[in-house]
């Protein structure tokens, strides 16, 4: 009987430190300096580039010249949309895909917020079990 009592606070615990959707929507700062910004558009969340990193590795033009369809690649970064037709479900945001401009690649992706400090959230891209996960830091101003 204890145990399912502790089991039980356990639950509740968990379930009401969840992050719910609205958490995602803004501004995040990636790891490098990248500004992406996260929206919902009914059910569905995007997002897109709001600033460049101040000294990038790749695509110094800002264009995306990496993309591998050819008619793409004269389109500004800036305004792209990065992270494409994610759902939300658990707390986490996945389902979707993350476009990395620098290699031109499509990768599945799933987001989450630490729930202990709703201004840090993770972006994991990945194919197969390779992955690669990104900090991001809320940006408030």
């Amino acid at each position: 009987m204890k145990f399912i009592t502790i089991l039980l606070i356990s639950c509740f615990i968990i379930s009401s430190s969840t992050v719910s959707p609205e958490t995602y929507i803004g501004k995040w700062k990636i790891e490098g300096g990248s500004i992406i910004e996260i929206y919902k558009e009914g059910d569905t969340f995007f997002g897109k580039i709001d600033k460049r990193a101040d000294n990038p590795l790749c695509n110094l033009n800002g264009l995306d010249n990496k993309n591998p369809n050819k008619e793409l690649q004269k389109r500004p970064l800036l305004g792209m949309i990065i992270l494409d037709q994610l759902q939300y479900n658990d707390g986490v945001l996945s389902d979707g895909t993350i476009y990395n401009a620098d290699s031109g690649k499509i990768y599945d992706v799933k987001v989450w917020i630490n729930s202990d400090d709703k201004d840090i959230c993770y972006i994991r891209a990945y194919k197969s079990f390779l992955f690669k996960t990104f900090k991001a830091t809320r940006v408030t101003h």
